[in-house]
């Protein structure tokens, strides 16, 4: 008998798993591209978010910030007249007050100063205020330097003013037209262009004196009888009389 010729193994072809394998690693590769880049774009959107966020709060607080330096250089002057009542005025919208300009100010001498909102604006406007000036129309008649400036643009300012009721808490009114008497603190309140409210802030009118309670001789102290108003008439706080126009004399008529 023939033996029979022993039989090769047959090889066994790997190309096809190769190819599997080279699909499936492409397929894993793009998933992973389109993974990563969306987690690239969130990663970017999240920061402009906090970008735009950390803006917005920067520029809400530039804006009190700002409106509380005006409202904390208030003194509550008098419109000249034996009837004359305090140079104040307030609305939603405009608040117009007295104050006195430092000595690092490009003027001297008590100022008048009008802050008015107009839609998602905020106009100042700042002129010398005359000693014997009776009303508002004494001060805008007169050929006076104006110093005007755009204090923001973008979000809507409202005012609104705090009076002190008998029993000692307070009552807020979004108009304050009596001239015998000063608001304690004015509120300052932001919304954005969609009438959003974007937040507030209580600002204390810190100066008690007015100009003849702290400078005996020079004008009317309304905390003592008229006739009292003259030499005899001592500062509140029993110093010495001040000068209404030195910047540090007031730090001593003020709410701590």
């Amino acid at each position: 008998m023939r033996s029979s010729p022993s039989r090769q193994p047959r090889a066994v072809s790997t190309s096809g798993f190769l190819l599997v394998e080279a699909l499936t690693a492409m397929a894993i590769g793009a998933f992973l591209l389109v993974a990563l880049g969306s987690l690239v774009s969130l990663v970017l959107r999240a920061s402009d978010r906090t970008a735009a966020t950390s803006q917005e709060i920067e520029e809400k607080s530039r804006i009190f910030s700002t409106l509380i330096d005006r409202i904390e250089t208030i003194t509550p002057q008098r419109w000249a007249g034996a009837a004359g009542g305090f140079v104040f005025e307030g609305t939603e919208t405009t608040l117009l007050f007295a104050r006195f300009a430092k000595s690092s100010d490009t003027g001297t001498g008590s100022r008048l100063v009008i802050l008015a909102s107009d839609g998602a604006s905020l106009q100042e406007e700042e002129r010398l205020l005359p000693p014997d000036a009776s009303n508002i129309a004494a001060v805008t008649d007169r050929a006076t330097d104006v110093v005007s400036a755009r204090l923001q643009q973008g979000y809507t300012v409202r005012f609104a003013y705090f009076s002190r009721l008998p029993d000692g808490r307070e009552a807020l009114t979004d108009r304050w037209s009596g001239r015998r008497a000063m608001p304690v603190a004015i509120r300052v309140a932001l919304s954005d262009r969609g009438g959003k409210y974007q937040g507030s802030v209580r600002v204390p009118i810190r100066v008690d004196a007015e100009p003849g309670c702290a400078a005996p001789k020079q004008r009317i102290c309304s905390l003592v009888p008229d006739a009292a108003s003259g030499a005899g008439n001592m500062p509140p706080a029993g110093g010495e009389p001040i000068d209404p126009d030195e910047s540090r004399g007031w730090e001593r008529y003020v709410r701590p």
